[in-house]
């Protein structure tokens, strides 16, 4: 059957070529109008709990799509009319900007933002910045004193007096035009009020996931000039290794077909870009390159053994259809499976990634042997294998693997590395493991923002949000008062938590006010009526609870958002809850956008081992049905398995935890590594159906194809190197791992595969025809 479909396929070459053109011709218009596609909404798990509470009460208190900009006086406090005209200019221009929920905008400057006073008629309350304002030195004063009555210090006002914050939420959909929320307009815009603004006096810093997108989109621009150079140095290498500009001419072209394919799908099902998985193009490209070279290898050792260039096409397509095709399946598997996760990002990088992985198949086994049927090359030339005696002397070197007692010494090397790997899986983080974003290294603009905000105010930039709901009217109701109350007591003694604001707060502070500011009556008031004395000044806008009292949110404050802080909040908040004894009355986690990073960490720790569970059962389906024998299901899987095991070492050393940018290059690293478990035990098998010993036929199928394994992986791992120069830390991280990923699983396929062999398989005699592939 391969056969036929071999001479097919070359019978009806020229139309085959034409159809491709064709398709890539329609393709690439598409292609040429991708977009990139952010999304708040996108990049998190809705399907959680935690968000089924984040979707219920987001229009009451408040989304996770915040925007912060603090205005900072670079010298004495901001209590000057220079201040407040910029602060007040800028307050204005965010009310306008595109996307911004007008009623959401929280500033010394909006109404929703009061003080409250106690003198000797009883309580006064009002404006912060009073209507009348006109900025004068007797206003500044005046609002001086307001904000030392109110609880805006360390909120909206630096603890030293010298930065004020202005904070506002964005919604997916634009009202005014109806279409999705442009971020990457939203960051401009944002940028060009720091511009504008910022003077000799007055710092601004800027945060919010629309400013993170935004910088994200400008280091895009990097990202493309570091692909180039990863396409130059794979051009590169490949002219070194085949020795023709023409081979490598025709496999550079049918990955770059798929590739433009790729985008051009995409862009056909409706889908764009995510600025965070603008990596994935590049991925398809190197795996892409990984399959050809073993196809184009293929047609050489044909050549060499007299065949023509359509002869050798034919050769080639047959003897790599099977292990090509299981190769790649597992390859797209290695990105299908991450879809696991119930993240609207991940599918889309999943599906962006299996349809480049689909592609690859129609163009390495179809429109691949096409173009090298056409090559001329002369025998003589195509017997000189890569590497002359270089690679005789290095594969009979390595062919000892397969002699028992060196296998055994490998094998010993290889259980103390999965030991290690086992024992270093606790010290990997779900999560992030470093303040502000990780996506950025830590001398970014974006972090240097984020660091001047979290140094002068109590709030922070993270706020996690606890849910009490209750039954109707429990605003004034004691046990229920009093339970959140002992609430908020153990929240703000945990370790890494900045600041706590809730309702309870006020009603203490209030009681103090009511009783000539008399300490010993800090206390929760025993009677609904003192209680709903206490509420009197509280108004809805501020949040603290929802029109019918019954939902009041806890707004929790952390230091940072390093996952062992939020699991922290998290655990503490699951125990007190446990622990409550009042009826109808349950802590609900959780929203804010640090809610939102605690749900998005349990939906990946949950997904990691699913996935893995996932991607090692379909590898090892797919190379039983190939093979059809345990042997070669061992020979092939434990070496991907012990890689993958030992990369906890890896991140764990190098401080990278496992979050949504980490965890495809996970799954991708299965995926790909066992394409040289495949096409290695392939070559094996079929040296030994021919009469050789393990030896030989382990020699022979390192000169044949050993070069290409090698050299294939070591062009992966030189172009993905060159991210980690990258100014976005993501995709240095990404670098890493995949660097990792790609060298370590050629060395586990050339020195593990064959030291398990020795001890599985004799040593002389055919093996048995079910470990034949196909």
């Amino acid at each position: 059957m391969k056969a036929r479909l071999a001479g097919w396929l070359l019978r009806h070459r020229i139309w085959v070529l034409v159809v491709f053109v064709a398709i890539t011709a329609a393709l690439g218009y598409h292609a040429a109008q991708l977009r990139l596609d952010p999304g708040f909404e996108k990049s998190i798990p809705l399907a959680h709990p935690y968000m089924e509470t984040f979707k219920a009460y987001e229009d009451t208190f408040g989304g996770a799509n915040t925007i912060i900009i603090a205005l900072r006086q670079r010298e004495g406090d901001i209590f000057n009319a220079e201040f407040f005209e910029t602060y007040s200019a800028v307050n204005d221009a965010v009310s306008f900007l595109p996307g911004v929920d007008r009623s959401t905008v929280t500033s010394l400057y909006t109404p929703n933002v009061r003080f409250y006073d106690v003198n000797e008629v009883g309580f006064v309350a009002g404006r912060v910045i009073p209507a009348d304002f006109q900025n004068t030195p007797a206003d500044l004063e005046r609002v001086r004193t307001n904000v030392l009555k109110s609880e805006v210090v360390g909120r909206l006002v630096s603890t030293d007096l010298g930065g004020a914050l202005i904070r506002a939420e964005l919604v997916e959909v634009d009202p005014q035009t109806g279409e999705a929320v442009d971020y990457d307009q939203v960051a401009q815009a944002l940028e060009e009020l720091r511009q504008q603004y910022q003077t000799d006096s007055v710092d601004l810093h800027i945060i919010g996931f629309a400013k993170f997108i935004g910088d994200v989109i400008d280091g895009i621009t990097d990202v493309v000039g570091f692909f180039a150079i990863a396409l130059v140095i794979t051009a590169v290498l490949l002219a070194l290794y085949t020795r023709s500009i023409a081979l490598m001419t025709v496999t550079l072209v049918s990955v770059l077909v798929a590739v433009v394919w790729q985008l051009g799908v995409v862009v056909v099902l409706g889908y764009g870009i995510d600025p965070l998985s603008i990596l994935v193009p590049f991925l398809v490209l190197a795996i892409g390159v990984s399959h050809a070279v073993q196809m184009t290898n293929a047609w050489r050792n044909a050549i060499a053994e007299g065949a023509s260039s359509v002869q050798a096409s034919e050769q080639a397509f047959a003897r790599l259809l099977l292990p090509g095709l299981t190769a790649l399946v597992t390859d797209a598997l290695g990105f299908g499976v991450i879809m696991l996760i119930e993240i609207d990002i991940i599918h889309e990088l999943g599906l962006t990634a299996s349809v480049g992985l689909g592609v690859i198949i129609l163009t390495n086994m179809l429109l691949l042997p096409v173009l090298l049927s056409w090559i001329r090359m002369p025998q003589a030339r195509a017997a000189q294998p890569a590497g002359g005696r270089l690679n005789d002397t290095i594969s009979n070197a390595l062919a000892r693997l397969t002699e028992r007692p060196v296998a055994s010494g490998v094998l010993g090397a290889a259980a103390i590395l999965l030991v290690l790997g086992v024992a270093s899986r606790d010290q990997v983080v779900v999560g992030d493991l470093e303040q502000g974003a990780p996506e950025f290294h830590a001398d970014s603009r974006y972090n240097r923002d984020v660091a001047a905000i979290t140094g002068n105010f109590a709030i922070g930039v993270d706020v996690l949000t606890v849910v009490a709901q209750a039954p109707p009217e429990s605003c004034t109701n004691y046990e229920v008062m009093r339970q959140l109350d002992r609430f908020v007591w153990r929240i703000s003694n945990l370790e890494g938590v900045q600041s706590v604001r809730a309702l309870p707060r006020n009603v203490l502070a209030s009681m103090v006010g009511l009783n000539e500011n008399n300490p010993k009556w800090y206390g929760m008031p025993r009677s609904e009526q003192m209680i709903a004395a206490t509420l009197y000044y509280l108004e809805i806008s501020m949040g603290l609870f929802d029109a019918n009292c019954e939902a009041i949110p806890v707004y929790i404050y952390p230091a940072d958002h390093r996952a062992e802080t939020l699991e922290r909040i998290v655990d503490t908040v699951q125990a007190f809850d446990a622990e409550n004894d009042v009826e109808d009355l349950r802590f609900s986690l959780a929203s804010g956008n640090a809610g939102v990073m605690a749900a998005t960490n349990e939906a990946v720790a949950e997904a990691q081992i699913n996935m893995l569970i996932a991607i090692f059962g379909a590898v090892t389906v797919l190379c039983l049905a190939t093979f059809r024998s345990i042997r070669a299901v061992v020979c092939i899987v434990l070496p991907l398995a012990l890689v993958s095991m030992f990369a906890n070492v890896v991140m764990a050393t190098l401080g990278i935890g496992i979050k949504v940018s980490t965890l495809p290059v996970i799954a991708l690293g299965v995926g790909v590594g066992v394409d040289y478990g495949i096409y290695l035990f392939s070559r094996l098998a079929s040296l030994r159906e021919q009469g050789l010993g393990l030896h030989e036929a382990y020699r022979q199928a390192l000169r044949q194809i050993g070069s290409a394994v090698v050299f294939t992986s070591v062009t992966m791992t030189i172009g993905v190197s060159t991210w980690a120069f990258s100014p976005l830390k993501f995709q240095a991280d990404m670098g890493v791992l995949l660097a990792y990923m790609f060298f370590v699983n050629m060395l586990a396929a050339v020195f593990v595969l064959p030291a398990l062999a020795a001890w599985l398989y004799p040593r002389d005699g055919r093996p048995a025809r079910s470990d034949m592939p196909g």
